[in-house]
């Protein structure tokens, strides 16, 4: 039998908060929540998290990447839920990336497609 895929699980100090900064911060809907363990809907992939008993170390963890229609809209709503910027806003030819580290230090990828032209 192969291995199915369930979740990715991130280790995290406080589980509600670390819910509603994913909710609030970038829209993802809450399926479940409690002090221990919260499950997160990502476009149909589920982010869990997962109350860490001692201090975690997230400079291991899985970095989460997410696709944004106004990259600087996105990181005031996520600085406004204690995240902060990591570097400055990068602009290769694919669009607008920026590196974003939650509350709970995990790092967060977020990226603004290139504007696709219109051909004549």
């Amino acid at each position: 039998m192969a291995a199915q895929f369930k979740h990715v699980m991130l280790m995290v100090p406080d589980v509600e908060a670390a819910a509603k900064f994913y909710s609030e911060g970038l829209g993802l809907e809450v399926k479940t929540t409690s002090s221990a363990w919260a499950e997160l809907d990502a476009d149909g992939t589920t982010i869990a998290l997962h109350a860490a008993r001692e201090q975690s170390q997230p400079s291991n963890s899985p970095i989460l990447s997410f696709r944004v229609d106004d990259i600087y809209a996105a990181i005031q709503t996520l600085e406004s839920q204690g995240a902060y910027v990591e570097g400055d806003v990068r602009e290769p030819s694919f669009g607008k990336v920026a590196a974003v580290r939650t509350p709970d230090g995990h790092l967060v990828s977020l990226l603004q497609p290139a504007a696709v032209s219109a051909s004549s």
